[in-house]
């Protein structure tokens, strides 16, 4: 097996050592990122298993070879002796792909050659391995002899492919080193080869610019994005404007655009494409609205505690339980009763499915680990996914997130009573560590010591003091030491915080569980208060069920949404009709309320205009063409209204969201179907009746 020199300096670094060393410290010895070391090591394994040694890597306390003295002696005098290439095979492919995606002309395979110090034929071996991955991008090779090698395909594509690459090979603090002016300093003489290549293709000018352009992203959003996913947005427009200069122009759907245009991301997208015409001083396509739309619409987002409870999409609340249910059945263990997991997978489903329907890159940087803790998870999930989503292809990238909600749900039953200590490094200020240290107290109470310091004071912190580093910026540790969150800790960087302490081993002794103990009086009392608040809810529904036939022939939707309004009114469950059917028809702008499979679709939202919580059923006499909520289009002929106070405790929204999910149910459906409202309202009473009892624990008293 031949080695590239930088190998060779790793192998050299663990034969030396004793009593192992951690991936931090060997990237800083030769200069490159922690997962370069880690992708380099993978490499290694087979080699050092030939030599009869053993390459352990242990979370916590970093890499050490295992073997005999004679085994390492004989291992390093063939190292020595060996003649190293300066690159390995698949650096090599990545930096040739990096030469082709940045040319306008093309490429020379001599060039290449003379470039990566090999011959041409090795050159041509490796364009034919690429040309198989470029495939998958829609992306051929025009290869002529005495013309070169040329790149083909359209910009949506070679962009794809350019986003992969950085994901794949350039560590997310070596762009937010560029971006937030890292105070470690790094500088590009500490990168390796292919990382100065991938970040020649965005110029660092650009990136500083585009983050101008998005400081107003936080205000305008309706939701806060994870750090990876603006991170990822910033990259994006930097490569777009660098694209967009070579004279690159990339082209949209228009039917696509049209439907994207009444999203509150189009607004957003289009505000950041003005002011990066302003900044960068040039003429910006129309068509890249669309693809800062996409991305944002794609992007990992953190919901608020309401809209998980009462989700907007029945069909996602319906899929996330038939995903908690199949991976309960396979692998034997009780996950339904668990709300953090189906509130957790709820809020990363949405944004997933649409990055898989519309085939948008994913990039999972701890993949290996994921599938490394959690083999038996891991081949669940792929497995689940395939009989869910049959129709789309899921990356294992994607299929690994869902395993990290899974991970965790199962570490919660499991590792309920451990207690762990953690340090907080915040580089905005005393304020945001406050507020930082707040919402880890309040989402993760497992944590029961919190410190917060500075970076430069980590050194002075032993060891055994703490279970892990909670920091709001990159540190010069290995990434199994800590966790880099946003300070304002969104859902996704709560998981990645349980994910770290649940693959560490727990220090016996280090914290011990509190008791809490409830005088039976109160408990019941509380008990009382709870079934009093879902009784009240629960009520409202079954008394204000009532059904229809509409004719609609001469009716178009906002008229008939109105006509079903103004009898609400007269109930007295709505006090302004024109309220409700506003926002009624501003929400099915937004996305599809067709039920799959079904003639039904289901309108809902909450709104101050709306006094008692309410569900109708309407029969149409003419069916209606509306898009589902798998944004397909389909006929509709039976129109459900779930909607519900704007102010609403949290025992009105797990009613409002069981209902909802009542709806995706066969039995359900098959009712609604009949019309008949005494059978209909019999059904939902019994359901609801036992989800009381259940939610108030009065069932495990009877």
């Amino acid at each position: 097996m031949h080695v590239s020199s930088r190998q060779r300096s790793i192998m050299e670094i663990l034969l030396q050592e004793k009593k192992g060393i951690t991936v931090a410290q060997i990237a800083e010895r030769i200069g490159v990122s922690t997962r370069t070391v880690h992708r380099e090591l993978d490499a290694l394994d087979p080699l050092f298993a030939e030599s009869g040694l053993e390459l352990v890597r242990k979370t916590g306390a970093g890499v050490e070879v295992v073997g005999t003295p004679e085994q390492k002696l004989a291992l390093k005098m063939s190292v020595l002796h060996q003649t190293t290439t300066e690159f390995t095979a698949e650096e090599r492919k990545a930096i040739i792909l990096c030469s082709l995606l940045a040319a306008t002309e093309p490429v020379k395979l001599i060039s290449l050659a003379i470039d990566l110090k090999v011959t041409t034929a090795t050159i041509s071996h490796d364009l034919d391995d690429l040309e198989e991955l470029l495939g998958r991008y829609d992306l051929t090779l025009l290869r002529k002899r005495g013309y070169g090698v040329e790149l083909l395909g359209n910009e949506a594509s070679k962009r794809k492919a350019i986003s992969r690459l950085i994901a794949e090979h350039l560590d997310d603090h070596e762009l937010i080193g560029i971006i937030k002016e890292n105070i470690q300093n790094k500088s590009s003489r500490d990168m390796d080869s292919i990382s100065r290549r991938l970040l020649s293709l965005i110029d660092r000018e650009k990136l500083m610019k585009v983050e101008n352009a998005l400081s107003h992203l936080e205000a305008e959003l309706p939701y806060p994005l994870a750090d990876s996913a603006y991170i990822g947005l910033v990259a994006h427009l930097a490569l777009a404007m660098e694209r967009i200069e070579k004279g690159e122009k990339i082209r949209f759907d228009e039917h696509t655009l049209s439907e994207l245009a009444g999203t509150p991301e189009y607004v957003v997208a289009k505000n950041i494409m003005e002011r990066l015409q302003h900044i960068f001083q040039m003429e910006i396509p129309q068509d890249e609205i669309g693809y800062i739309t996409m991305h944002l619409r794609g992007a990992k987002l953190r919901q608020s505690p309401e809209d998980a409870v009462w989700p907007e999409n029945t069909e996602l609340a319906a899929l996330t339980a038939r995903f908690i249910a199949l991976c309960e059945e396979r692998l034997g263990l009780s996950l339904r009763e668990d709300t953090s997991l189906f509130h957790g997978l709820l809020t990363h489903l949405e944004p997933a499915l649409y990055r898989l329907r519309r085939q948008m890159e994913i990039h999972n940087p701890i993949l290996g680990q994921i599938k490394q803790n959690y083999p038996e998870l891991f081949t669940v999930a792929k497995e689940v996914v395939a009989v869910l989503l049959p129709e789309l292809q899921v990356p294992e990238e994607e299929v690994g997130y869902l395993v990290m909600h899974l991970g965790a749900a199962l570490e919660r039953g499991r590792l309920e009573h451990h207690r762990y200590r953690a340090l907080v490094v915040c580089s905005s200020g005393i304020g945001s560590s406050k507020i930082l240290a707040t919402r880890i107290k309040k989402e993760i109470p497992e944590i029961v010591s919190l410190r917060n310091l500075s970076m430069f004071d980590l050194g002075n912190v032993p060891r055994s003091d703490y279970d892990l580093i909670i920091s709001t910026l990159p540190l010069a540790l290995d990434p199994a030491e800590y966790v880099v969150v946003s300070p304002l800790l969104p859902q996704d960087d709560i998981q990645k915080i349980k994910f770290h302490l649940h693959n560490r081993p727990v220090q016996v002794g280090a914290a011990k569980k509190e008791s809490k103990i409830v005088p039976p009086g109160r408990q019941s009392q509380e008990q009382l208060k709870a079934m009093q608040l879902y009784a009240t809810y629960a009520n409202q529904i079954l008394d204000g069920l009532w059904g229809q036939r509409v004719s609609n022939s001469q009716h178009d939707m906002p008229a008939l949404l109105r006509d079903i309004c103004t009898e609400l009114e007269k109930r007295e469950t709505v006090l302004a009709a024109e309220a409700v059917v506003e926002q009624l028809i501003a929400r099915e702008k937004l996305g599809g309320l067709g039920i799959p499979g079904t003639s039904m679709a289901l309108f809902h939202g909450r709104n101050e205009a709306v006094q008692k919580a309410s569900f109708t059923f309407h029969r149409l006499e003419q069916p209606v063409l509306l898009r589902s909520m798998d944004e397909e289009e389909m006929q509709v002929d039976l129109l459900l209204l779930l909607l519900g106070p704007k102010e609403v405790p949290k025992e009105g929204l797990e009613v409002l969201s069981e209902v909802s999910s009542l709806l995706i149910e066969e039995d359900m459906q098959n009712l609604l179907q009949t019309g008949e409202p005494q059978r209909i309202a019999d059904y939902i009473a019994g359901r609801l009746y036992a989800f009381c009892l259940k939610k108030t624990g009065w069932e495990r008293t009877k």
